[in-house]
């Protein structure tokens, strides 16, 4: 498609003739034409409409719930690519709202250990980050940086990201006893899996340095 081809509007006037196509010829509710219009709501945002892609993902995800129901998987995907998509759009305050109720569901349905679950719980704290809202953000952090721990082990991409996220907002807060804390632990897990040389142990370092004399 042109969307693989570097052409993002080429390739939403694709969709949006095959939609047209599948529509009649299957309905609307054929689970190939949902998977096109989510298709369709990614391409809109490619191609830089945001409120187009908001609109398309809110109307599908209303009709997966309508079909499947709210907490099923397919669903479940279009709600947070949907509150994913209105953050891009500068929409945080239903965002957090959305993803609160995905953290939800994702542990009634998939159990609180679960990698979506995690994943969503560190999309909350991110979104809670970007609205400013930094002490909830970081009681949104500390639970989810034990699970993280505990479930993927310190080294892991998402719990290095959340505990470089958690030092950031204790920076934020004034806290920088603590993000020094954090980032020497930080430090720590990441030298078991790269070199002394590495640039991301380099700036760590240089991090810590600063934060240090700046107390």
């Amino acid at each position: 498609m042109r969307r693989t081809a570097g052409d993002p509007l080429g390739s939403v006037r694709e969709l949006e003739e095959l939609l047209t196509d599948q529509r009649a010829a299957r309905g609307a509710d054929h689970p190939d034409t949902l998977t096109s219009r989510h298709s369709l709501a990614e391409g809109l945002l490619d191609a830089g409409d945001p409120a187009g892609a908001v609109r398309e993902f809110e109307r599908l995800a209303e009709d997966q719930g309508r079909r499947y129901g709210v907490r099923h998987p397919e669903t479940l995907t279009t709600r947070n690519n949907l509150a994913r998509t209105r953050a891009h759009a500068g929409d945080f305050k239903r965002a957090i709202t959305e993803f609160k109720a995905l953290v939800e569901d994702y542990t009634d349905v998939a159990g609180a250990d679960h990698l979506q679950t995690l994943d969503v719980r560190l999309n909350l704290a991110r979104m809670l980050g970007a609205a400013s809202e930094f002490a909830k953000a970081i009681r949104a952090c500390e639970p989810l940086l034990r699970d993280q721990v505990r479930v993927l082990g310190p080294e892991h991409a998402d719990t290095v990201e959340t505990r470089q996220l958690l030092a950031n907002l204790r920076y934020r807060t004034g806290d920088v006893e603590g993000a020094i804390e954090e980032q020497e632990q930080l430090l720590a897990a990441l030298s078991r899996t790269l070199m002394p040389t590495h640039d991301r142990i380099t700036k760590l370092k240089r991090d810590i340095a600063f934060l240090k004399r700046s107390t």
